[in-house]
């Protein structure tokens, strides 16, 4: 049996891979991680691709937006995607941004309800 790596290193961070049991110190490290990279934002429940005032005429400035937004989103879920070990994988199936992994990790992964104030 192939045992999955504890770590994985992103640029000069390091970070323990997401597993069953580490949500928590997982979160914490990674929105450190994307606040200091200038890419937290693409995680927020609203982020989503710029869309032009009139998509057939596209402005350059509109164009450029896009484009940026286009790089930090893949920058972000690239560094979710690297850091999450295999068997949590599935929680991220069909996220084609960064912000819908978040948001399809986090209800996984956070109790709520009775349960989640028992558990914490």
């Amino acid at each position: 049996m192939v045992e999955e790596p504890s770590y994985h290193t992103l640029g000069s961070y390091q970070m323990e891979m997401l597993k069953g049991n580490n949500w928590m110190p997982w979160k914490m490290q990674m929105l450190a991680v994307l606040q200091d990279l200038s890419l937290k934002t693409y995680i927020d429940k609203d982020s989503k691709l710029p869309t032009p005032k009139d998509p057939q005429k596209p402005t350059d400035t509109e164009k450029e937006a896009e484009k940026k937004w286009c790089k930090g989103n893949a920058k972000a879920r690239t560094h979710i995607e690297l850091t999450i070990g295999d068997s949590e994988m599935v929680h991220i199936i069909g996220a084609t941004t960064a912000s819908k992994m978040w948001k399809q990790l986090t209800p996984v992964k956070e109790s709520h309800g009775k349960l989640g104030i028992l558990a914490m």
